[in-house]
């Protein structure tokens, strides 16, 4: 006898095809709804997450909220899932992944005396691989989750074991068929539920209510279930809950079979759309843990009633990390709505961590000489170069930098980003700064101590130092890259090029899983120049073109440094296609591992796409290693001897398959316009290019301080 586990439910999407307020007023009329049910039918239970949703509620309908709390007590509202909101769960820092646990299990705990033990993530597009360690980690022993579904990846069970890489395990079900439903006749939905049954455990979920916009479980389909729950053969239908199935389930865990691989492939082509919404987002959650940091690093210098600013600002990030905005699935008015949300989280978090090291730097002493006061908010070294102005009047500063007072700093100046202020007056250096520490560096008139020496050259258009020699390139090719060690190769003939490809796929690239359609062209070089060289940094612009687009790529080297910098700005006005910076290298690939929250894994070269970290890392035949910072990229592939770093796609704005797009109709086509892309290449360990990465999200903070300086013009102290 299979004992089927009737789950009513109503997957509810904040935000999609409708804005937020939308979301909300069908929220409210949804839980109103399952209130209703439980009231008539004392069998029925309702099952519920997203801590959002209980909020607006609070807010919204007190009543509606009493009702729910009664229903919880009673066990007919089952509360799972345990996080802000149904997040994507590819994109999110493992920070976030911990905060939606960590705020919304500690609601549910105040609220409803609830302890959450079920992760539920019904409608995200794929699953990381690090997810059970982060609901391990944090109390959670089970997870259920449907994309991909069955056509989409083979499993070996709907019920199995998954391992993250570092063994932390939980237990999955993924749910057969579908998560709703709008037929009264449920027929369907249990018969793909007994399909996966495994006779030996004896029991399966089966999903049902109507969702994406709401509803939830209607009267018919109540009526229904009551009436046949006892006309299937070898079958019990019973209303039930997803702890409940769990627990019926635990007795035969360690007989069920392990997956140790991330969940892929509903939806590839979402990962690199709405470029602009990722990046936001991206900095937001980097400038609230670096809120946090300073926080950690001057308790007792703190703005009054941080932390409560500090959750409502992690609360926008979350809620914006739904799996329909962050993904980019949704109409374009939501995306406005989303970066005001998240600016509002930025402005937080940056008062937050200013006005707390402002005020940390009033116990410095006084100096004559002015100084650059440089933080490092972040919990790990920084090692790299820093850009800063000092305000000196309207003058500019033509002495020397120092460490220590005495210690010279090799510096460079550099162009300010202003044209009003297009001289050289911005302060370039590398900055060692110890992890959650500060320096200060002080400006020296004067002719320096020792000479600012250095191994940089330039030519008409090749910059060089003691490690590599870049040479601007021709045609498709961007890009040489020479050792200067042994006069060989790091790229193939084919170098470093932008491909662009025809792209039918829709918003989500459902039904494939990489990007395989015809190459429609590449970038070509249109003209080239060096515009930096100086004792610290040389500079190689090298501009393209593509059809109606255009782009900047600015490489760049270092004094005795084997890093090389790369920076892309697009100015990209495609519809329908995808572009792609590809690194071809002269020996094929044999191992490839990129960047995920909270680690790296292993992926196969063979042309699938992948959501994609801050960095990749590549091993070649030869033994070669090649490893790249990439932080604001989202998607990835490769074959043979080339990785393919996905920058662009442009499909119509929340274009699902199967409907297809008219044309004679009108569409807004995504991430028009100009897109910033940096690049840091390291023949070096991944850990390397994952440090440089995150110092490109958490770059120290260099502020003035002038407390005590003799003025510029009349010699008064300031």
């Amino acid at each position: 006898m299979i004992t089927v586990h009737l789950i009513g439910n109503a997957h509810l999407d904040p935000v999609w095809l409708w804005r937020w307020p939308a979301g909300i007023g069908e929220a409210l009329a949804t839980c109103r709804s399952a209130a209703d049910r439980i009231e008539e039918t004392p069998e029925f239970i309702f099952t519920r997450s997203d801590q959002w949703l209980y909020e607006q509620i609070e807010v919204l309908d007190p009543a509606l909220f009493e009702r729910i709390e009664h229903y919880v007590r009673l066990g007919q509202w089952q509360i799972v899932g345990g996080w802000y909101i149904q997040p994507d769960c590819n994109l999110p820092l493992a920070d976030s992944f911990r905060k939606h646990m960590e705020l919304g299990k500690a609601y549910f705990q105040d609220k409803f005396g609830v302890e959450i033990t079920v992760g539920y993530n019904v409608d995200s597009f794929g699953h990381n691989a690090m997810l059970p360690s982060f609901l391990a980690e944090s109390g959670y022993d089970s997870y259920v989750m449907m994309r991909p579904m069955e056509h989409e990846k083979a499993l070996p069970a709907s019920l199995f074991r998954w391992q993250a890489p570092d063994g932390a395990e939980v237990l999955v079900w993924r749910i057969p068929r579908a998560y709703t439903c709008w037929e009264t006749d449920l027929t369907e939905s249990i018969q793909a539920s007994l399909a996966v049954a495994d006779p030996d455990i004896g029991h399966v979920m089966c999903f049902y209510g109507v969702g994406d916009h709401g509803g939830g479980p209607t009267k018919q389909q109540i009526a229904w279930l009551l009436e046949h729950q006892e006309s299937f053969e070898n079958a019990k239908l019973v209303f039930s809950h997803p702890r409940a199935f769990f627990a019926a389930v635990k007795p035969f865990q360690q007989a069920l079979p392990v997956v140790q691989d991330e969940l892929q492939f509903h939806a590839v082509g979402c990962y690199s759309v709405v470029h602009d919404l990722k990046t936001q987002m991206r900095r937001a959650e980097h400038t609230l843990i670096r809120a946090k940091v300073a926080q950690d690093m001057f308790p007792d210098d703190v703005p009054t009633h941080m932390d409560d600013q500090l959750e409502a600002a992690w609360k926008k990030v979350l809620f914006n990390q739904f799996h329909d905005i962050y993904a980019g699935t949704s109409l374009a008015q939501s995306y406005v709505d989303a970066q005001d949300q998240l600016g509002t989280a930025c402005d937080t978090a940056d008062t937050i961590m200013y006005h707390t090291l402002f005020r940390s730097m009033r116990e410095l002493p006084e100096d004559e000489q002015q100084r650059i006061v440089v933080f490092n908010p972040s919990d790990t070294p920084y090692s790299g170069y820093l850009e800063h102005e000092p305000w000196l009047g309207w003058g500019s500063f033509d002495g020397w930098l120092a460490c220590n007072k005495g210690d010279l700093v090799p510096h460079q100046m550099v162009l300010h980003d202003s044209v009003a202020r297009s001289e050289k007056r911005k302060v370039l250096w590398l900055a060692e700064i110890p992890a959650q520490s500060w320096k200060v560096y002080f400006l020296c008139s004067g002719e320096p101590p020792i000479s600012n020496s250095t191994d940089l050259q330039t030519s008409s258009d090749t910059i060089s130092n003691s490690h590599w020699s870049l040479t601007a390139g021709q045609g498709e090719s961007l890009l040489g890259v020479t050792r200067v060690r042994d006069g060989t190769s790091l790229l193939s003939e084919e170098g470093l090029r932008i491909v662009v490809q025809q792209d039918s796929s829709d918003t989500w690239s459902h039904g494939i899983d990489g990007f395989r359609e015809t190459i429609a062209g590449c970038f070509q070089v249109t003209d080239t120049q060096v515009e930096e060289e100086g004792p610290i940094r040389a500079l190689l612009r090298v501009r393209a073109r593509f059809d109606a687009s255009n782009l900047d790529l600015w490489a760049a080297l270092y004094r005795d440094d084997p890093r090389i910098d790369l920076r892309l700005l697009f100015d990209w006005h495609q519809s329908l296609q995808i572009s792609k910076l590809c690194v071809h290298l002269p020996r094929t690939i044999i191992a490839r591992s990129d960047g995920i929250p909270g680690s790296t894994l292993l992926r196969p070269q063979n042309g699938q796409e992948f959501p994609l970290h801050d960095v990749t890392s590549i091993n070649t035949e030869d033994g070669g290693i090649l490893s790249i910072a990439t932080p604001d990229c989202f998607g990835i592939d490769g074959t043979d001897n080339t990785v393919r770093l996905t920058l662009l796609r442009s499909p119509a704005y929340a274009w699902h398959d199967p409907a297809k797009l008219d044309p004679d109709a009108t569409y807004r086509y995504t991430d028009q316009g100009e897109h910033l892309f940096r690049f840091c290449l390291v023949e070096d360990s991944i850990e390397l290019a994952s440090d440089l990465a995150l110092g490109m999200h958490r770059a120290p903070v260099c502020l003035d301080w002038t407390k005590g300086m003799i003025g510029i013009k009349d010699g008064s102290k300031v």
